[in-house]
């Protein structure tokens, strides 16, 4: 009986302990990630990770600007300069520009025809019969004391050649300058025309003729700087950027495509040795 007692009083003390651990329990929930302020994760992990701070790469240079809208020929040249790409520059333009003026060059004249195309080239409009001799600027007549300048010297190249009666490089010129001038290469100076050391300056009148003059014959028959020039090609672009076309350079060259059908483009427009040699900025004058 006492063991039947004491056995009903133990289920019901272990029944009881039960009950009230029941009651006070608590389900664990699974834990919610957004819910945890101790770790909390964004949507995009990555904005999370800090990364060092690289340095700031120096900005890019700009490039320089090509020259393509520089050029605009004038309508009475479209036809003469057909097919030369004035966008282009350097040698690609000096090639195109020496083919146009070879093909054009349709009539050489023998060098003992000059004088029958000088006298109009040259001439002084103001007056009849004279003619602007190169160096001095002196008017006049073609039959006093006047000979013809060869401004890139014929003894520098075969005098069988054909530069010879080249109208481009030819000048009436005053005989004692002609023969003062000789050879000599072109050289820097000031004022008038005269000799300076061992070279040869032009004036300032004529320093921008004796340039295109001479660049033509350079890129017409490939005829070197250095024997006409103390400082090669930079002295011809530098007195091709001071002094502008005159209105006799224009009328020459009007007259000379009459009789032998090419043209100086450096006369036309300066700024085209600019394109095709760089140096001093002469003026661009197909804006």
């Amino acid at each position: 009986m006492k063991k039947i007692f004491f056995i009903s009083s133990l289920l019901i003390s272990l029944i009881g302990c039960s009950g009230e651990n029941f009651a006070d329990m608590q389900i664990e929930k699974p834990k919610n990630p957004q819910e945890n302020p101790q770790n909390p994760i964004t949507p995009n992990h990555k904005d999370s990770i800090k990364t060092p701070d690289k340095p700031t790469p120096p900005p890019t240079p700009p490039k320089p600007t090509p020259n393509t809208g520089d050029i605009t020929v004038p309508l009475k040249l479209k036809a003469y300069y057909q097919g030369v790409d004035f966008t282009k520059s350097g040698e690609v333009l000096k090639d195109e520009l020496a083919t146009l003026t070879i093909t054009k060059h349709r009539t050489y004249l023998g060098y003992e025809r000059r004088h029958n195309y000088l006298p109009k080239a040259d001439a002084d409009l103001s007056h009849g019969g004279n003619v602007i001799l190169v160096y001095t600027g002196e008017s006049r007549n073609y039959q006093n004391h006047v000979n013809t300048e060869h401004i890139y010297p014929q003894s520098l190249f075969n005098k069988a050649a054909k530069p010879k009666g080249d109208l481009h490089h030819l000048r009436a010129c005053d005989i004692n300058v002609n023969s003062n001038r000789g050879n000599l290469p072109f050289t820097e100076g000031s004022g008038k025309a005269r000799k300076i050391g061992r070279g040869w300056y032009p004036s300032d009148e004529f320093k921008g003729d004796v340039a295109r003059m001479i660049m033509y014959m350079h890129l017409h028959y490939n005829l070197p700087w250095n024997a006409v020039s103390t400082n090669g090609i930079k002295l011809f672009l530098k007195w091709n950027a001071e002094d502008k076309v005159s209105p006799l350079e224009l009328q020459r060259n009007n007259v000379i495509e009459e009789a032998q059908g090419n043209r100086n483009p450096f006369i036309d427009n300066p700024y085209l040795a600019t394109k095709l040699w760089g140096g001093d900025t002469a003026e661009n004058t197909w804006k």
